[in-house]
């Protein structure tokens, strides 16, 4: 007897094992690559930075992208087994060039497919990072494109000079105080920062060659920091769709393989009033006045 009821213990365990996989498998549970069919929308607005900046409480909005942050919702979106596929809701002008290369590798980096919707603006660092997607999308009339580099440094002394404000420096080392707005700019430390922007843009220039799977030479033949409209975008061939939000969100579906109408997951965190009141610190001196800004 006992035999038997062994038996039959051992037929009834087998059976249920059999029955759970079965289920797992229709539920997608037992492999977490199949997903449940949603899109992680990850925005990305405003300028691109490392450090603050400010917004609006009543929206409930910070006007930046901060790399790490963004970084975070990329990989929560990949640790998510509901998730297929990532869409970066693009809107920004560009950024510090350390924040945006930080985005861009994580971007790259992405298990999972990723698609960028260009809407009013993605320009400058914003392009760059698009340009890691697997495919862009663009309203017709968005501004994109602006590839190039600025630095901007501010000069004072006319003013302090008819202020009767005077600033002295005392410094070890030559160039300690390059930048300084305190006084003019010589000829050489002129071209020195000129060279780090030059490195800077072929560098940006390389990239989107790269990404875009285009010669150095022909990006940099449309480069120039010029900016274009959607439609002039996808001729030339810096994005490959126009269209609205919506019809993103289908390419990222047709990237993932979804079938029917995709879920949306909005991966963008909830913002608190510390974080408004913390919002607005900068970082860096003279690096972050570097950015890829047309």
């Amino acid at each position: 007897m006992w035999k038997i009821l062994l038996t039959f213990g051992i037929l009834a365990l087998f059976i249920m094992v059999i029955a759970v996989f079965i289920v797992f498998l229709a539920t997608g549970f037992s492999e977490p690559s199949l997903g449940a069919g949603y899109i992680a929308v990850i925005p990305i607005k405003g300028e691109i930075t490392s450090g603050g900046c400010g917004g609006s409480l009543l929206s409930g909005e910070i006007a930046c992208a901060n790399s790490d942050e963004v970084k975070k919702m990329i990989k929560d979106a990949n640790d998510d087994w509901t998730v297929d596929a990532i869409l970066l809701d693009i809107d920004s002008g560009g950024g510090a060039v350390v924040a945006t290369r930080e985005i861009t590798t994580a971007v790259k980096s992405s298990k999972k497919p990723v698609v960028a919707y260009i809407g009013e603006t993605g320009a400058s660092g914003a392009y760059y990072i698009a340009s890691a997607a697997r495919r862009i999308v663009a309203d017709d009339n968005s501004l994109t494109g602006s590839i190039g580099v600025r630095m901007e440094i501010p000069h004072y002394y006319d003013l302090m000079g008819k202020i009767g404000v005077n600033v002295t420096t005392i410094k070890a080392g030559g160039e300690k105080d390059v930048g300084s707005p305190y006084r003019p700019m010589t000829e050489e430390e002129r071209r020195d920062l000129q060279d780090i922007v030059d490195v800077i843009y072929d560098d940006f220039i390389e990239m989107v060659a790269v990404n875009r799977n285009m010669s150095a030479e022909y990006v940099k033949s449309i480069a120039e920091g010029k900016v274009y409209v959607g439609s002039k975008a996808k001729e030339i061939g810096l994005v490959d769709e126009l269209g609205g939000f919506d019809y993103a969100l289908e390419v990222a579906a047709s990237e993932a393989g979804i079938e029917g109408e995709p879920k949306v997951k909005n991966m963008a965190p909830e913002r608190s009033l510390r974080d408004f009141l913390s919002a607005g610190a900068s970082n860096g001196v003279l690096y972050s006045i570097v950015k890829y800004l047309g």
